[in-house]
């Protein structure tokens, strides 16, 4: 059973010549059934193993793929489609080389009360970063002001930022159109960059707060640690992999039910 077929026809005039055609009213959406939703017993959960397709997860539940579309419905995270359904360790890895390609330069807007290190307002996207001693060399493809990160890519060089222990390894980096400066304070692999902080002491709930560097009244980098955009992905993943299922025991009687409101 298609997922698409379930949905109603409309009819629309493509090229608005009067030639009307019937489409599938892909804007159709039906959330979980309120009685579904009531009743707790008729859900279940499971947990994706590594490259499990949706058709796979539905054959072994129910016996048969035709039901792998009623995931995306019961599942909050689901709705955007295939994008969201959990990835194998493989896609993973081959998702955050593409996504986090490039270095992340990071800079400390709170070293003085004028903050001349904010990102604020300053560099154009697509332009060339250099650095003034390493004499690197990058494109700027993303601004994240509230993390105080330049993303580069394409980089030539290694940029300069601050080692645990030595002292002046920063140096001044410039975009080459916009003519704006800034100091470096930590260069990262992109993928490896904080994703979010938290108090060092919160090693179970890992709540994310505000660093000092970046934000007045934030917490001291010293009692700090971080989540990397690497480290989120994985968890996010992995969070993913956990999905709701319907019970087969009322899988036909929530197919039913959910094609009589797509229609209604």
């Amino acid at each position: 059973m298609s997922f698409f077929k379930q949905f109603p026809k409309v009819e629309y005039d493509f090229n608005r010549t009067g030639v009307v055609q019937n489409m599938v009213d892909m804007f159709r959406h039906v959330k979980p059934l309120p009685v579904f939703l009531d009743n707790v017993s008729a859900y279940r959960f499971y947990e994706v193993i590594n490259g499990e397709r949706p058709d796979v997860v539905s054959t072994r539940l129910y016996g048969t793929p035709d039901f792998y579309w009623t995931f995306f419905v019961v599942n909050d995270f689901l709705h955007d489609g295939y994008r969201a359904w959990p990835m194998s360790q493989e896609q993973l890895l081959k998702y955050i080389d593409k996504e986090y390609n490039g270095f992340a330069i990071e800079t400390n807007p709170t070293s003085s009360t004028a903050f001349p290190n904010s990102l604020a307002g300053r560099f154009t996207l697509g332009e060339t970063i250099t650095g003034s001693t390493s004499n690197a060399t990058g494109t700027l493809t993303k601004k994240n002001i509230d993390m105080s990160q330049l993303v580069v890519q394409n980089v030539t060089g290694a940029y300069i930022g601050s080692l645990i222990g030595v002292s002046n390894t920063i140096e001044k980096i410039t975009g080459s159109s916009s003519g704006d400066f800034v100091d470096t304070h930590r260069v990262f692999k992109y993928a490896d960059a904080p994703y979010y902080y938290y108090r060092e002491e919160d090693t179970k709930l890992k709540q994310p707060v505000s660093n000092a560097k970046h934000v007045v009244g934030g917490v001291a980098d010293s009692d700090l640690a971080f989540v990397s955009n690497r480290t989120h992905e994985f968890e996010l993943n992995e969070e993913r992999s956990k999905i709701r299922y319907v019970d087969p025991n009322y899988i036909a009687q929530f197919v039913d039910a959910f094609k009589t409101s797509l229609n209604q």
